[in-house]
């Protein structure tokens, strides 16, 4: 029998929501209802095949298997089903299910499940992990519209194709052409740029304002002379269908202002620093020149603030985090290199090579709105103690002046003992080398978890070369000691993944963060730390989560269907800590990690406990691997 209260039930819970309203219906229209005990026996491991799948109305069962031990696998409570494999299957049921209170299900019969899932084959594919990413993709939607029905941000085109934004024609000059002929060009049809090409038609350079500003008028040359003679070449260029944002991560990446566009490999236009001005509000690229040229730290104070401006928009408009966090990373990166070109500015440059490294989640270019930057120092090795003093001198300087300089940002000051008291964030490769190792077996569990983030370190500015060997002796020696692998993932093992939860998730139980659930603890650093050790036993240098898990997928190490599920899950950890953190910014509370399950759609809460049954899988894969790996060692 139909009833509003059936149809509404299963259009709010998933898979069943993204059916059409006449399955619903006839879902609603088949429905039987089935009473549990508390205790009984739903189904029975290695018995009979299920012949309904079963939606919970109320209550909650345990599905395990029972062995030698009995191996909890899951707790299921309201709008969650069980049965299906054994259902499809028709051959048993591969679990124990029981009630662990009275409880009341709805039974759909074999043959409705059957029929719909013939018709929408994306309904079967929920029920399979390996078909998680699909999944999620449902679960960005709903997040990005519930991100827009709270506050309508300024409107993007970042999911627009690069040539559904070119208005004209490309403009183009001969290479042999006059300098004069390509500015009347670029004056009368009032462009910034003219594309050069070549005797066979091809770009082969380009001309911008500047470049008749600072080569022709500042130096005087003849505007007779051919402008092959002033073009800049090295041109980047960008397929039609790429997406607006694509483009712009290049333009970044490049540090470049214009962008050609090819179809089939001819030119069809250029796009430029402008178009992406018109296209939002505020620009990341306006962003980068703002930085630039700006002469002192109160003039950058407001960079900060913008760039989360940018970041908000990005994450309104749907897009995915990953691709987010290329954009901070490319303008903290670039905030970074200008305080400290400030500063040594200020304090005299050292005599001999250094290189500025950040760790942590700057290190791994995974940083959110709570930005906290992780930095030290590395110097080559001096062989006086004249010359090492001075060195040290150097560092103290320059970190106290980036102290006071970050004070005026308004950025939050970096610690300078993060190792403990009496160990500086400067030094030689050999002595960070050696204290990174120490802090890895100091057993204090703050301590470790530094040095674990240092593993995770990238230069940013000065030579990168000491930063990449000192990263060589950090990995061939943990490589080498067998106790330092298992230490990078001890802890995370140990620590259960929230999967115990039942109607509501296992969240911390004391303080302020009762009933609250810490994202990055909890959820995304146990992905981080398995995919680090794992990358380090196979030598890969990448400080990126998801480019170790691509590396570690390329070269075998981790199956395919298991890198899809591993990285929609911390795709999807990210956007929802990026998505909590920005409603408390735009609420004006703390910005932290922290969210509160209860609050997340069932959708969410589903998606996130999908996650905590993947991650057990990669620490599996992980301690397998190291076993191998030790085994294998001489």
């Amino acid at each position: 029998m139909i009833t509003e209260e059936s149809i509404n039930f299963f259009k709010n819970i998933p898979p069943f929501q993204f059916l059409d309203d006449s399955d619903i219906r006839r879902i609603a229209g088949e429905l039987s209802l089935e009473f549990t005990p508390k205790n009984a026996h739903i189904l029975t491991q290695d018995g009979p095949p299920s012949e309904a799948l079963r939606v919970i109305k109320k209550g909650g069962v345990k599905v395990y298997l029972a062995n030698d031990d009995e191996i909890v696998i899951d707790y299921k409570s309201e709008g969650d089903s069980f049965g299906y494999l054994s259902l499809i299957s028709g051959d048993k049921s591969r679990a124990n299910v029981i009630a662990v209170e009275d409880t009341l299900c709805y039974l759909i019969p074999k043959k409705v499940i059957l029929d719909i899932i013939n018709r929408n084959p994306h309904f079967g594919e929920y029920f399979m992990k390996s078909f998680f990413k699909n999944y999620l993709d449902k679960t960005y939607s709903e997040m990005r519209n519930k991100n827009l029905l709270f506050k309508e941000g300024e409107k993007l085109l970042y999911t627009t194709r690069v040539r559904d934004i070119l208005c004209k024609k490309p403009v183009t000059i001969g290479e042999d052409s006059s300098i004069s002929e390509a500015a009347g060009i670029m004056s009368q049809q009032r462009i910034s740029s003219i594309i050069v090409t070549d005797g066979g038609g091809r770009p082969a350079g380009i001309v911008t304002d500047r470049d008749l500003r600072d080569k022709v008028v500042a130096k005087g040359i003849t505007a007779s002379r051919p402008v092959k003679e002033i073009m800049s070449t090295g041109l980047v260029s960008v397929r039609g269908d790429s997406t607006c944002f694509d483009a712009l991560s290049t333009m970044l990446q490049r540090n470049i202002h214009h962008l050609l566009v090819m179809e089939d490999n001819s030119l069809t236009g250029v796009v430029t620093n402008h178009d992406f001005m018109l296209m939002q509000g505020t620009s990341p690229l306006s962003i980068l020149k703002n930085i630039d040229r700006q002469q002192n730290a109160e003039e950058l104070r407001s960079v900060s603030s913008r760039i989360d401006q940018v970041v908000a928009i990005l994450l309104k408009e749907g897009i995915r985090a990953t691709s987010i966090l290329r954009i901070i990373t490319e303008l903290h990166d670039r905030l970074l290199k200008k305080l400290i070109d400030l500063s040594i500015s200020q304090i005299g440059a050292p005599h001999c090579p250094f290189a500025f490294f950040v760790y942590g989640a700057e290190g791994r270019k995974e940083e959110t709105f709570k930005t906290v930057f992780r930095c030290a120092l590395v110097y080559e090795t001096q062989t006086t103690y004249c010359e090492k003093k001075e060195m040290e001198e150097f560092c103290d300087r320059l970190l106290a002046d980036l102290q006071e300089t970050f004070g005026k940002c308004g950025l939050p000051l970096f610690d300078i003992h993060p190792l403990g008291d009496g160990k500086h964030i400067y030094g030689d490769r050999e002595e960070w080398h050696n204290n990174i190792l120490t802090a890895l077996g100091s057993g204090n569990d703050s301590i470790v978890s530094t040095a674990k983030k240092m593993l995770d370190l990238r230069a940013i500015y000065g030579d990168e070369s000491i930063v990449v060997s000192l990263k060589d002796l950090l990995y061939k020696k943990i490589r080498e000691n067998g106790r330092y692998l298992p230490a990078l993932i001890e802890k995370g093992t140990q620590q259960k993944s929230p999967l115990g939860f039942f109607r509501k998730f296992v969240v911390d139980e004391q303080g302020e963060q009762q009933e609250k659930f810490d994202v990055k603890e909890k959820g995304a650093s146990h992905i981080i730390d398995a995919l680090r050790a794992l990358s380090i036993s196979q030598n890969i240098h990448e400080t990126s989560t998801i480019e170790r898990l691509n590396l570690l997928a390329r070269k075998g190490i981790v199956p395919q269907d298991l890198q899809n599920s591993i990285y929609s899950a911390f795709e999807f950890l990210l956007h929802l800590l990026m998505q909590s953190q920005l409603l408390k910014k735009e609420r004006g509370l703390k910005i932290d990690n922290v969210l509160e399950p209860e609050k997340l759609s069932m959708l969410e809460r589903k998606s996130l406990k999908e996650v905590f049954e993947i991650v057990p899988v990669l620490q599996e894969t992980v301690k397998r691997c190291l076993h191998h790996s030790e085994a294998a060692a001489p």
